[in-house]
Parts: C-alpha cells; structure tokens; sequence
C-alpha cells in the first residue's frame, strides 16, 4: 500500500479508534481498530482497491532515460537594483524627495 490509499487508511484507522474509545476502553478500541473482525467500510473500500490493483499486471517501468529541458532561453529578463540605490517618493505636504525608509515610521526604544 502507496500513496493515497496509505492515507486514507490512516484516516479510516485514525476515525474508527476514536469511535470506538468512545463506546469503550482505548485498550478495546484497538483491539476492534486492527482486528479483522469488524472492518469499517472504508477499510472494505480500501482492501478491494488493493485487490484490483495486485490483480492487473503492472506496465515495466521505462528505462530509457529521458531528456530534460530546462528552457532557460524562454525566462523573462528580470532588473535588480544595487543595493546603495534608495527608492525615493515625493512628499506633497513637504514638497520635498523622501526616501522610503524615512516613509517607515521606527518604534521609539523599550524602557
């Protein structure tokens, strides 16, 4: 068992142990979670998805090994700027260039 039913055991598993610790003793509820005796129908669901899935024979995997394309060609060209280069915006109010950290306002120390 992979994948998705793995999960989904774990869940039905996960939901039967505390329906059933509910009704009783932890110790019994496990004993009915793993026990065969009374499977929910989840863990039903799950066995018979097993069961087609061993019944059907699985294609060998490939063995060529395959090109991989990265296409760094088709990236668009991306600008950074320097970082000694302060973004500036102009203040209305004070009819002056600020720059952006001035715009942020710092915390006034701890005391």
């Amino acid at each position: 068992m992979a994948g998705p039913l793995a999960l989904l055991q774990l869940g039905a598993w996960s939901w039967m142990l505390v329906s059933y610790s509910q009704d009783s003793s932890l110790k019994q509820a496990i004993k009915e979670t793993f026990g065969d005796e009374s499977p929910c129908d989840v863990c039903r669901v799950i066995d018979s998805a097993e069961e087609s899935q061993q019944s059907t024979p699985s294609e060998a995997p490939n063995t060529k090994l395959k090109e991989v394309k990265l296409m760094l060609g088709l990236g668009r060209p991306m600008t950074i700027a320097h970082t000694s280069v302060t973004p500036l915006i102009y203040d209305e109010q004070t009819n002056r260039l600020l720059s952006v950290s001035q715009l942020v306002p710092t915390p006034p120390p701890r005391a």
